[in-house]
């Protein structure tokens, strides 16, 4: 008796283990879902946009948010209202994201 709950407890905890680990790297990949929108980007500074952006590929960014307003070599700028957000990417990956004053020169 004491074997089979033992056993049963243990599938149960490899089973939560499992649901658990699988929630987890849906909520931490790099996916269409979990890209923040514009105007979300907006809201944010510059630190926090360059830990959610790198590691995104380029057409993610395209597919959910458009194409960008400018676009030349490795860099794509979206305006969002007041702001400019600029993307560079390598190999099709965002590397670096700046968020800029739309203001400014």
């Amino acid at each position: 008796m004491k074997k089979k709950l033992l056993m049963i407890l243990a599938i149960v905890a490899a089973v939560a283990i499992c649901i658990f680990a699988w929630f987890y790297g849906y909520e931490h990949r790099k996916s269409n879902d979990n890209l923040p929108t514009l105007t979300t980007i907006a809201q944010m500074d510059e630190a926090e946009v360059n830990s959610i952006l790198p590691g995104y590929r380029i057409h993610q960014l395209i597919e959910v948010w458009g194409d960008p307003d400018f676009s030349q070599g490795n860099t794509g700028r979206w305006e969002i209202g007041d702001k400019v957000l600029i993307v560079s990417y390598n190999n099709d990956l965002v590397a670096d994201c700046r968020l800029e004053d739309g203001n400014t020169p």
